[in-house]
């Protein structure tokens, strides 16, 4: 039988989990590095496919790189997200006025608390 003490248990493990896919969601439209560090675990990877091949990242050449790109509207989207224990995933959308990013995350509790370990994009033209 479910409790209300589970229940509140649960919800609060739920927004725990959705706290840095939140900082990623409204700090990287924002070029937000210091939100988008706390979100990410040091040792995450950000990996893309362009041109045909392979590009990855480790996180402070992601801050970079968001640092230096233009300022552009976007319109940050959480299309869906699961959670088995202390993993979780996460498939999100920025959308741009010509593309959108595609993210897929995997996400890691350590410590009792949740970050971004990975990162896989899709860049699609609109």
């Amino acid at each position: 039988m479910e409790t209300t003490a589970n229940k509140s248990a649960i919800e609060a493990e739920i927004q725990s989990i959705l706290l840095p896919i939140n900082d990623y969601l409204e700090g990287r439209p924002a070029k937000d590095t210091e939100r988008l560090r706390r979100a990410f675990h040091p040792d995450a990877f950000i990996r893309m496919v362009v041109d045909g091949k392979l590009a990855a990242w480790t996180v402070p050449q992601y801050l970079d790189a968001v640092a230096n790109a233009p300022v552009q509207e976007c319109l940050p989207e959480m299309l869906s997200y699961s959670w088995d224990g202390d993993t979780a995933s996460a498939l999100v959308q920025l959308i741009f006025p010509t593309f959108r990013f595609i993210d897929r995350f995997n996400l890691v509790k350590l410590d009792g608390k949740w970050l971004l370990m990975d990162k896989l994009s899709y860049r699609q033209p609109i």
